[in-house]
C-alpha cells in the first residue's frame, strides 16, 4: 500500500488482503490470524512427522518440529505451536455470509482494475490448500498470458475486441 501510487507498473500480482488494497473502503473483511509459540526440548525427537494438526482437541491448532524437514541430528529439537487469534497478521478469511457479501462488492472494485491481479487466500477471501494455490497462480498465469501481445503490453478487454 505504501508504495502501490509511487512506482508505476504495467501489472501488479496482488496477494495481500483485498479489503486493504482498496483501504478498507467498504469496511473491513474479518480473517483469523496465529500467534506463535516456539520452544526448545530437550529430547531428540517430539512427534514422528513434521508437522501434526490439531483440528478442535487442543488449544493449539499445529506443531511443527523443524528438524524432520532439515534432517538435523542433535539431542535436542524445536517446536512451534500455533495458536488461533483473531487478532494480528490476517492468515484465514472467516466464511460467513454476511462477509462473502462485503467480499463480493471488494471482488467488483478488483473487476475494475484489470491492471492488477488478485492473487491467494487474502486476496480471494478464500481458504486454499497448497496444490490449490499452485493450480490459481498457474491459471492467472494462463490469463494474464493471453492479455499480452508480442510485446508485452498488457491489452484490456476492451482493446482486444477493437483489434478483433
Amino acid at each position: 500500500r505504501e508504495i502501490r501510487d509511487k512506482i508505476p507498473f504495467q501489472r501488479m500480482i496482488y496477494t495481500g488482503p483485498i479489503d486493504e488494497y482498496f483501504d478498507w473502503k467498504l469496511g473491513r473483511l474479518p480473517y483469523r490470524s496465529l500467534r506463535f509459540e516456539h520452544t526448545t526440548l530437550d529430547c531428540e525427537q517430539f512427534q514422528p512427522v513434521a508437522v501434526v494438526n490439531y483440528p478442535q482437541t487442543e488449544k493449539y491448532t499445529r506443531i511443527t518440529e523443524y528438524k524432520h524437514l532439515t534432517g538435523q541430528q542433535s539431542p535436542k529439537t524445536s517446536l512451534t505451536y500455533e495458536y488461533p487469534t483473531d487478532v494480528g497478521d490476517p492468515y484465514y478469511p472467516v466464511p460467513r455470509a454476511e462477509n462473502e457479501a462485503l467480499y463480493k462488492r471488494y471482488e467488483a472494485l478488483a473487476a475494475a482494475c484489470p491492471e492488477v491481479w488478485f492473487v491467494g487466500r487474502l486476496a480471494t477471501y478464500r481458504y486454499y490448500n497448497m496444490d490449490q494455490v499452485v493450480g490459481q497462480a498457474l491459471a492467472t498465469f494462463g490469463r494474464i498470458q493471453t492479455r499480452l501481445p508480442a510485446n508485452g503490453m498488457l491489452v484490456t478487454p476492451t482493446q482486444r475486441e477493437a483489434a478483433e
